[in-house]
C-alpha cells in the first residue's frame, strides 16, 4: 500500500535531476520523462525514494515500457 495519495502527489513531483516530470508505475516506482536520462526512482515500503543515487539508468526499451504501463 502506498503512504501517499497518487492524485494529490504524483502531479507535483519532479525527477530531482533532470527536474521533468515524474510518472507513478503501479506501486513499485517512479519514471522520469526525461528521454535523455531515462531514470528509475524505487518505492520503498509505499515511501518514493527520489534520490539521485538510489536511481536506476534505465534502457530506452526498458524506459519505454515503463512509460506505457505508468499511471496517468
Amino acid at each position: 500500500m502506498l503512504a501517499f495519495d497518487p492524485a494529490t502527489l504524483v502531479p507535483l513531483l519532479q525527477c530531482p535531476v533532470s527536474h521533468k516530470p515524474l510518472k507513478l508505475v503501479g506501486e513499485e516506482c517512479f519514471v522520469s520523462t526525461d528521454p535523455e536520462t531515462r531514470l528509475r526512482y524505487p518505492i520503498v515500503d509505499g515511501i518514493p525514494v527520489l534520490l539521485e543515487e538510489e536511481a536506476t539508468t534505465l534502457s530506452k526499451e526498458e524506459w519505454q515500457a515503463l512509460l506505457e504501463k505508468a499511471n496517468d
